[in-house]
């Protein structure tokens, strides 16, 4: 069976509730409709879960967990973290030892969602570029090869796994070969979700 990060296709569904100081999603695999992995968010105290249903809750600093159910499993293979922001979200996606693997880094003047997704010495790995409209994001190489997307529309998948509008599907182009940037772009669609939808 393979593992959470082997997959290139995956259904992210976030669970949706009005009163929820903790984001969390489900991980699927499209393909069968099974359930490969969670993300939740850790929000310790009773100060930072009221603060979540305040204005504040867009600069916040968070904690997420990816957890891979493989195998009946419950093993954390991906952490994506923020500290405090002001104005600029700079985001940093570590593996399960804590080695960081990179940073989505926000465009603060852009026409839409934009991010700078960089390697851990800072240089441009990719760029992640998305729409306000249709909640559409494709991650693009220096030489604007696509690596890989991020889309509601769900062509050829099972409609009954769309149940909200809260719904993504990753897609990683064959072109993404790196580990730690297959890794990255895992992780983007909650990113963005975190980032931007926190603003809403």
């Amino acid at each position: 069976m393979s593992g959470l990060l082997d997959h290139s296709t995956l259904l992210v569904r976030e669970h949706v509730g009005m009163f929820k100081a903790a984001n969390a999603y489900d991980l699927i695999d499209p393909a069968n409709g099974t359930q490969v992995g969670r993300v939740q968010e850790r929000v310790g105290g009773f100060f930072r879960k009221v603060m979540k249903f305040t204005a504040w809750k867009s600069r916040m600093a968070f904690h997420i967990e990816f957890h891979d159910l493989a195998d009946g499993g419950d093993t954390v293979v991906l952490t994506v973290s923020r500290p405090f922001t002001w104005f600029r979200s700079v985001v940093s996606v570590a593996d399960a030892t804590g080695r960081l693997l990179g940073t989505f880094r926000q465009k603060l003047i852009a026409w839409g969602p934009k991010m700078w997704v960089l390697a851990p010495d800072g240089s441009e790995l990719a760029s992640l570029k998305g729409d306000w409209k249709g909640w559409n994001f494709t991650f693009t190489d220096a030489s604007e090869r696509v690596l890989g997307t991020v889309t509601k529309k769900w062509s050829g998948l099972g409609k009954e796994l769309f149940t909200s509008a809260d719904n993504y599907v990753i897609d990683l182009s064959p072109e993404c070969r790196d580990p730690a940037l297959r890794r990255l772009l895992l992780a983007a669609p909650v990113t963005a979700d975190m980032v931007y939808k926190e603003y809403a």
